[in-house]
């Protein structure tokens, strides 16, 4: 899967107006390689987002999520949550048609509170907005049902942007690479 350069402040325009949506959802980075193997996100079986797979439409949103390790487990937990240091997060970017979104997502906008879900259903206020379109999308979530394909992963991102080698096997070709990595700085 590869790592691109962190991008915190994507020019997203109208998100309906668009052919390809960008969307991105937030994980610990031990999960990237268990994602990419199993050819799709999984949702969360319990909890406040159980059965829908959150996707951002910028990626601060996402890289949020990651630091609760998930919306249900972070509100399971209560008291006794945990915060997922920033080098430990990854931001998972698609690159999906707008046909399938449409499609496929949750049509009344679950997950949004109601200031949200007008960013997402009035473009006279976008049209208004003066600002960027990473604050305009700030906390926007699509919702997609039991789970999301990984055929429109085109890679991650992290904020830390460290190089992470999800391949996590050892065979010699994979300790070259290692090896090569660390000495040329990559």
């Amino acid at each position: 899967m590869k790592q691109f350069a962190w991008s915190g402040n994507p020019k997203i325009g109208w998100w309906k107006d668009r052919n390809m949506l960008m969307l991105y959802h937030g994980t610990h980075i031990d999960n990237l390689k268990l994602i990419a193997d199993s050819g799709y996100i999984k949702a969360p079986t319990s909890g406040p987002t159980a059965n829908w797979v959150s996707m951002a439409l910028e990626p601060n949103t996402s890289l949020g999520y990651a630091s609760m390790g998930g919306e249900s487990a972070f509100r399971a937990a209560g008291a006794k949550a945990s915060h997922i240091p920033i080098n430990e997060r990854g931001v998972l970017v698609a690159k999906v048609p707008m046909t399938w979104v449409l499609k496929n997502m949750e049509t009344n906008f679950r997950g949004n509170t109601d200031g949200t879900r007008t960013r997402l259903t009035n473009k006279a206020e976008y049209d208004e907005w003066s600002k960027t379109d990473q604050e305009y999308y700030a906390l926007t979530e699509l919702r997609f049902p039991k789970t999301f394909p990984t055929r429109f992963i085109v890679g991650f991102m992290k904020k830390d942007n460290k190089k992470f080698v999800i391949e996590q096997t050892t065979t010699a070709s994979t300790i070259k690479k290692l090896v090569l990595e660390k000495y040329n700085g990559i």
